[in-house]
C-alpha cells in the first residue's frame, strides 16, 4: 500500500480554499437532491472521508434529525478549526471531525448506514487502498459516494468584469495554466496515477459495489449572482484572492515555472493585478456588471455495499 499522498496533507491548513469554494458546491437549496444522490436519510449515521475543515460535514448535519456525521481528515489543523465551525453553527449534538488516517480508520467494520467524500478518493496516492477502507466501514445495504470533478471548467470571458485588467488577467492566467500542468502533477502531489474520475464507476465494481450511479451537476459563483449574501462575496473576494496571490508568489520561487515559460516578470505582473482587482471588486459590490463567472461540472458516483 503507497500511503505516500499522507505526507501531503498532514499539515494541511488552507482553510480559506475550502470556505470560498465548497458553499458554492453544499449550498442549501441543493440539499433536498444532495441527499437523494448520496442516499442518506435524515436518521442515516454519516461518514465523510477527508473533510478538511468540514463544509460538507455542516452541510449534512443541518439536513439530518436524529442522524449524526462525523468527518475524518489526517490533518489536525482542520480538524480544529472544522470543530469550532461545528460549534459556531451550533451543530455539535449532530456532527464532528475526527483526526483519522484513511488507510487505516479507527472506526469498526459496519459502522455507518452512508459513507461520502468530495474530491477526498482523487488526492490519494492508493485509490483502490482508500476506497476498500471506506467501504469497511460502511454497513451492508448502505451507500458509498464520492463527488468528484470531472475535470471540465468554465470560465467568463475577460468582458464579463468591469476592471479594466481583466483582459491581461486572463492572458497570464492562461499561459501560467500552461506551465502549472507541467509543473505541478500528480506525481509531484503524490496522488494515484492509475484511476481518474471518469475512471470511478468501474473503480467501484472492482471494489464489489452494486446499483452503481451517476449523477452530474454543475455549479458556478459570479460575483454580480445575487443568490449570494455581500457578507460572503466580500469574503470570497477578500480570502479568495488572498490565496491565489499567495500560490503565486509561492509557485515564483519555484524555477521549474521559468523552465516551463512563465517568468518572475508575469509572476509579479500577475499578483499586481489581482490586488487591484481585488481592491476594484470590494469597492463595486452593486456593479450588476462584473458577470465574470467560474463553473465546473461534478460527477456524484454511488454504489450499495453488499
Amino acid at each position: 500500500m503507497n500511503t505516500s499522498s499522507n505526507e501531503i496533507w498532514v499539515n494541511a491548513d488552507n482553510y480559506d480554499d475550502f470556505e470560498t469554494s465548497r458553499p458554492v458546491l453544499f449550498r442549501d437549496d441543493m440539499r433536498e437532491t444532495f441527499f437523494k444522490w448520496f442516499r442518506i436519510k435524515p436518521e442515516h449515521k454519516v461518514l465523510v472521508g477527508g473533510c478538511g475543515p468540514g463544509v460538507e460535514v455542516r452541510f449534512i448535519a443541518k439536513g439530518l434529525n436524529t442522524g449524526k456525521v462525523t468527518g475524518f481528515d489526517i490533518s489536525k489543523n482542520f480538524v480544529e478549526y472544522g470543530n469550532e465551525k461545528i460549534a459556531e453553527k451550533n451543530l455539535s449534538d449532530k456532527a464532528e471531525i475526527v483526526v483519522d488516517d484513511g488507510y487505516n480508520l479507527s472506526f469498526a467494520d459496519n459502522t455507518f448506514d452512508a459513507v461520502v467524500n468530495h474530491m477526498y478518493i482523487g488526492v490519494l496516492s492508493d485509490v483502490v487502498a482508500g476506497m476498500k477502507e471506506l467501504i469497511r466501514v460502511c454497513k451492508p445495504g448502505g451507500t458509498i459516494s464520492c463527488s468528484t470533478s470531472s475535470n471540465g471548467s468554465g470560465y467568463g470571458t475577460e468582458y464579463d468584469c468591469s476592471f479594466e485588467g481583466n483582459k491581461r488577467i486572463s492572458e497570464l492566467f492562461e499561459k501560467y495554466n500552461e506551465a502549472y500542468r507541467k509543473v505541478i502533477t500528480k506525481t509531484e502531489l503524490k496522488q494515484d496515477n492509475k484511476w481518474n474520475s471518469v475512471q470511478y464507476p468501474k473503480l467501484f465494481k472492482e471494489c464489489g459495489l452494486k446499483n452503481i450511479t451517476i449523477h452530474p451537476y454543475a455549479t458556478s459563483f459570479s460575483y454580480s449572482d445575487s443568490y449570494w449574501s455581500d457578507e460572503f462575496k466580500i469574503f470570497r473576494t477578500k480570502a479568495g484572492i488572498n490565496r491565489d496571490i499567495e500560490v503565486f508568489k509561492s509557485n515564483k520561487q519555484a524555477k521549474k515555472f521559468q523552465e516551463h515559460g512563465f517568468s518572475n516578470e508575469e509572476f509579479d505582473e500577475l499578483i499586481d493585478l489581482h490586488i487591484q482587482k481585488q481592491e476594484y471588486l470590494l469597492n463595486n459590490l452593486d456593479d450588476n456588471g462584473n458577470w465574470e463567472w467560474r463553473g465546473t461540472t461534478y460527477l456524484i458516483i454511488s454504489g450499495i455495499k453488499v
